[in-house]
């Protein structure tokens, strides 16, 4: 197996801002420090945001797959999930809630999250944002549901990223069966 290596030179060119905008260059020292220092309690990384991605989707797929232990764990023990079909706080209910959902409407479901929006929050936090796809995955593959989620993330104080809150809005229910 070979691998090619691409090396990209990036070339910076100066740029005159219109008339009536702040350049860069104009900022003080003082403006830049304090920026600097909002910014060190809330930069995500990008493995950060790999890791979050990871997590929505080992969500999805242990739903899928009736982990229930495993989903359960992706989330913080205060974790609220609020969805269309209820709301739950903590691991316990949390946990009566998955196993509601999967033996339900989820049972057969393939659940898919797309365009990924993670951002920083103070604090070890992050949000996001994702779009929901559920398909049918027994009988003749269709889009049974879709809709939006809002999450909220905490990083915990062994570097894991977990789930303090999913917001799920069903805007589609497709009943034909």
């Amino acid at each position: 197996m070979s691998f090619n290596i691409i090396v990209v030179q990036l070339i910076e060119f100066p740029m005159t801002m219109p008339k009536g905008w702040k350049s860069e260059q104009t900022t003080t020292k003082k403006e830049n420090i304090n920026e600097q220092k909002e910014q060190s309690n809330s930069i995500i990384t990008l493995e950060d945001k790999i890791i979050i991605q990871e997590l929505i989707a080992k969500h999805n797929i242990d739903l899928d797959n009736k982990n229930i232990e495993g989903w359960t764990n992706t989330w913080t023990d205060d974790g609220i999930w609020i969805t269309t079909f209820g709301e739950a706080k903590g691991k316990t209910e949390l946990k009566n809630m998955i196993n509601q959902v999967t033996n339900e409407f989820a049972s057969g479901k393939r659940h898919l999250s797309t365009n990924i929006i993670i951002e920083d929050a103070p604090n070890n936090m992050a949000s996001a944002q994702s779009y929901l796809i559920v398909t049918e995955a027994k009988r003749t593959p269709e889009v049974v549901a879709s809709g939006t989620y809002i999450d909220t993330l905490k990083k915990d104080s062994n570097g894991k990223w977990k789930f303090v809150q999913r917001k799920l809005d069903i805007d589609l229910v497709n009943d034909s069966k």
